[in-house]
């Protein structure tokens, strides 16, 4: 019996052995330089090419990231869709991320730099630059693009007519994969020329990657981006939603949204009021745009239900943890505005709604600031 506990507990060692080496060496990086990068550069160099498919256009903004775009721009380029552009758009990097862009134009490359404006201004730039493209695809320059990502949003709309298609993202951390868990239900199944009414539960995925518009669509809607804010692209996503007159769900992934340590995103800096602040502003651009629809008969009310019970679960509480850390400046905006924004929250949007600290964003609308810190110190938070 000794022997077997012993063994057990070396097993349990070696395990976090490894997994230790995995996040701390350079394993991760010689991977992809021993396997992935000769893998896309082979895919690239092969692969046949046919202008009478339809065309797919590619934007991909970046900001000092000279570490992890030229991995993005390896996976776009290695695409098995035959005929598609990627467009880059470098907006005012300060570190050695426009030459190593620049090392990337050709002719299926276009290479475009700026001064810095933000993530909305530098995917507009880019967006306007197309102009024989039926589809546009969004990818993140800390992204990568499985190889037949593009294919299979591409398969699925042409299938089908839809105008809009939405792919399962997959988080990874170099190596390891793993559904997003906040919305894996939306993507158990392939899905074609369904609404909103018909999966409502889609406004828990509003990140840009993953999706596919038709052009036409596109500018139809009026789709653009924010400037000047972050979270900009969820206010778009939702227009789309909303817009389209039919969409579908492409269950496989077609994106992999890599994981970023100590902080490195802009969309990580949570304690900071300017962060906390353009969330806000996306939310309240985002439910303002699902009133003016179901105002107008285009949606029904379960939307608007579900969409509250969306941010009560996930948006608000990536907030409420932080209050410990923050400003009392910080937690006066979120009270305002969270509070605001839920005012007409019913008890059955309360108690449907999920998540480790909706008692928290629940007393942080309706009580004090001392209360609120009080009850996350109880939770060891």
């Amino acid at each position: 019996m000794r022997l077997t506990h012993t063994a057990l507990v070396l097993k349990h060692r070696a395990r976090n052995f490894l997994k230790w080496v995995s996040l701390v060496t350079p394993v991760r990086p010689l991977f992809r330089v021993l396997f992935m990068r000769p893998f896309w550069f082979l895919r690239f160099r092969l692969a046949k090419r046919d202008a009478s498919a339809p065309k797919v256009s590619i934007v991909m903004a970046v900001w000092n990231n000279e570490t992890m775009v030229g991995d993005a721009i390896r996976s776009a380029r290695a695409q098995s869709w035959p005929n598609f552009e990627l467009i880059v758009v470098d907006d005012g990097s300060t570190d050695g991320t426009g030459k190593l862009v620049d090392r990337f134009a050709s002719d299926s490359v276009k290479v475009l730099h700026q001064k810095n404006a933000g993530p909305g201004a530098a995917r507009n730039k880019g967006v306007d630059q197309i102009t024989d493209s039926k589809y546009l695809v969004f990818l993140d320059s800390d992204d990568l693009l499985p190889i037949h990502g593009v294919r299979r949003l591409v398969e699925s709309a042409e299938s089908s007519g839809s105008p809009f298609v939405i792919g399962k993202l997959e988080r990874f951390d170099g190596i390891r994969r793993f559904d997003r868990r906040d919305n894996v239900h939306v993507y158990a199944r392939d899905r074609k020329a369904i609404t909103i009414d018909d999966e409502p539960r889609v406004l828990s995925d509003a990140n840009i990657s993953a999706k596919l518009y038709r052009m036409d669509f596109w500018r139809s809607a009026g789709l653009r981006f924010p400037e000047g804010v972050v979270y900009e692209d969820m206010p778009v996503v939702v227009g789309a939603y909303l817009s389209a007159p039919q969409f579908d769900i492409v269950s496989k992934c077609v994106n992999l949204w890599r994981v970023r340590g100590e902080g490195q995103s802009i969309t990580q800096k949570k304690t900071e009021v300017k962060s906390l602040a353009d969330r806000l502003t996306a939310i309240e651009r985002i439910y303002a745009q699902v009133l003016e629809f179901e105002k107008a008969g285009k949606i029904t009310g379960k939307v608007r239900e579900l969409y509250l019970e969306r941010i009560i679960s996930l948006d608000l509480q990536l907030f409420v943890v932080k209050f410990g850390y923050a400003s009392e400046e910080y937690f006066d905006v979120f009270a305002k505005r969270a509070g605001a924004l839920l005012a007409n929250a019913t008890e059955t949007t309360w108690a449907n709604a999920g998540g480790a600290h909706k008692d928290i964003v629940r007393l942080a609308v309706t009580g004090t600031r001392d209360e609120t810190l009080k009850r996350l110190a109880a939770k060891g938070l």
